[in-house]
């Protein structure tokens, strides 16, 4: 989950390193870190976000190669001593994943005379290829000595003090992507990050290692041999959408969902589905976090419109299970980044066992997109905030449409459903927008749910699932503890969490009297009920609750101004317990590890 890059170019690189490495802050912000080479090392670390290494590059970082690392904690706490570069003996390291044998490395390392000085499992690299090159090897074979030591994930770039124009690359399970340009070479975990510094990039494979200088890149695979790889056109850099008169960027983004609808509708137009997916007997969903909402969400929709059965998965549950894979199955996988680790996990499996992989992801050049047999794209563009707004509700979109690309390759929809729907979808964009105006009212919610630092969120149906994307946000962004239930589970135990003035949002939609039902249990005893509902339900929840909201929108329209409400709600809730909204403690955009 952290951010590497590296450039080699003939000039002083220290400041394009830090503008680089801004631009893959969303991977962390834990701590970052700067290495520069020639003559000898020129490191400057800090705590804190990346922008903080301005401060202080002074003549000493004139060097003309150089790495940088923004960090996400794993291994040793967020501290100034275990930011990245690792530096050992004239080898300087930067690492993303996670070494899972580095306790046993580092103990044998130790017994050789090998001091530490982090907690990091990162440290043994630079310790280990120096060791290689006491013994004689040259840095590309110091690497690949140190590699076949190391078990787990990583994607590593090493700049050496005794070769400050070139830089090594290696990758194993994590992304990574190297780069060229007239002059010039670079390394980076995404290839915006490299926009204006090279010409084209490539992602590394697994086993890959390259030696990059101003010469160009040299890529060799896991056996040694040279190896031939696609290079594609970096593009510009997509800058951070302004806050337009917004507190934060995660505001900004919910305010701008509406034209990510129809950016992501218009991507959509074109879209076919191959004939073995359009002949799927059986999904299996796999997603992570609000992903796993979002395909939650759209469960209900995609089997009503196709008439395939869909199961449901939890990456990291599902990779650890020998789930048995009936004929005729296709697998659609849900991710904002294309990176994420253990949905990464899950579609390898699914490739070993030839099973059609769908990808409904956001990052056209991800690890994700390039592996799946069909992409099914969101175009949410890039969100700052580390939590999923727009990118959520264009996964809700694009699963509605897939939905309904297979139920029309199937023959499952009629004409009366297939206009009812586009009308539905073709409002969706006004209707976020509506909710939005609804913010007075939600803003006082949120302060309500502060007051009283807790929330219980129930639903049935597809709200069901909006719940559950409610409470992760309030908890994602004001550290409040919320928990959501499907509403007819509530006499099954968490209504024993109820006290006087207990919060619990009820967000209304199908099966709206059971749920009317189930809000007058918990209001009777002693709880504050929160309203999410449509006009149709208004009269019958008003008198049982302490607030209402009542929302635009019927059918697909009321989940996405339902999506838009919780959303709000959780931004207002951490402005007045004083929280960063942009940029939550312990987490970051993409989990690029387990």
């Amino acid at each position: 989950m952290c951010g590497i890059v590296g450039l080699v170019n003939g000039h002083a690189v220290a400041t394009d390193l830090v503008t680089a490495l801004g631009r893959l802050e969303y991977r962390g912000y834990d701590s970052a870190g700067i290495a520069v080479a020639g003559p000898g090392f020129a490191v400057r670390k800090v705590a804190g976000r990346a922008n903080g290494l301005k401060d202080g590059l002074d003549a000493s970082f004139g060097g003309q190669a150089g790495i940088a690392h923004t960090r996400w904690a794993t291994h040793g706490r967020a501290e100034m001593r275990n930011a990245h570069p690792h530096v050992y003996e004239g080898v300087a390291v930067v690492h993303n994943g996670i070494i899972e044998n580095h306790a046993e490395l580092r103990a044998g390392l130790a017994a050789d005379g090998h001091e530490f000085a982090s907690d990091t499992d990162s440290e043994v690299i630079p310790h280990l290829i120096a060791a290689a090159r006491a013994r004689g090897a040259a840095p590309m074979e110091a690497v690949r000595e140190t590699c076949g030591a190391l078990h787990g994930a990583y994607a590593i770039a090493v700049l050496f003090e005794d070769a400050p124009d070139h830089l090594v690359v290696a990758r194993q399970g994590s992304p990574v992507m190297v780069a060229r340009g007239e002059g010039a070479a670079a390394v980076a975990s995404d290839p915006t990050a490299l926009a204006g510094f090279c010409d084209e990039y490539t992602a590394l494979e697994d086993g890959d290692i390259a030696e990059l200088g101003r010469e160009g890149v040299v890529i060799r695979n896991g056996a040694g041999s040279l190896a031939n790889r696609d290079w594609q056109a970096v593009t510009a850099a997509e800058e951070a959408g302004a806050m337009a008169g917004f507190t934060t960027y995660t505001r900004a983004e919910i305010s701008a969902q509406a034209a990510a609808l129809v950016r992501t509708d218009d991507a959509l137009a074109a879209r076919v589905l191959t004939p073995q997916i359009a002949a799927a007997e059986r999904l299996v969903v796999v997603a992570c976090g609000s992903s796993l909402y979002a395909a939650s969400t759209a469960r209900a929709w995609i089997e009503e419109l196709s008439g395939v059965p869909c199961d449901l998965e939890i990456a990291s549950e599902y990779r650890t299970r020998n789930a048995p894979l009936s004929r005729g199955t296709v697998a659609l996988l849900v991710s904002q980044s294309g990176e994420t680790a253990d949905t990464l996990a899950v579609q390898t499996m699914f490739r070993a066992k030839d099973v059609p992989v769908v990808a409904v992801v956001n990052v056209a050049h991800s690890q994700m997109a390039r592996d799946a047999e069909l992409v099914w794209p969101t175009r949410a563009g890039r969100e700052m905030g580390v939590a999923a707004t727009k990118s959520f509700t264009c996964q809700l979109l694009a699963l509605v449409r897939f939905g309904l690309a297979l139920g029309m390759a199937r023959g499952a929809v009629t004409a009366e459903t297939l206009a009812r729907i586009e009308t539905e979808i073709a409002s969706l964009p006004a209707i976020c927008t509506a909710a939005e105006l609804l913010e007075p009212q939600l803003k006082s919610i949120a302060q309500r749910i502060a007051y009283e630092n807790e929330a219980l969120f129930i639903g049935r149906g597809p709200a069901a699932a909006i719940a559950a994307e409610g409470a992760l946000k309030l908890k994602e962004l004001s550290y409040i503890h919320a928990e959501a239930y499907a509403a007819g589970e509530l006499k099954h135990g968490p209504i024993a969490l109820i006290r006087e003035n207990s919060p619990v949002v009820v967000c209304g939609g199908d099966h709206a009297e059971k749920t009317l039902a189930n809000a007058e249990e918990v209001r009777s005893r002693g709880a504050a009920v929160i309203s999410l509902v449509g006009a149709a339900d208004a009269e019958r929840f008003g008198p049982i609750s302490a607030e209402m909201v009542v929302l635009p929108g019927v059918g697909l329209g009321l989940i996405f101004a339902q999506a838009v409400a919780v959303q709000l709600i959780s931004v207002h809730a951490a402005e007045a317990l004083g929280c960063d909204v942009d940029r939550p403690r312990n987490l970051a955009k993409s989990v690029t590890v387990e």
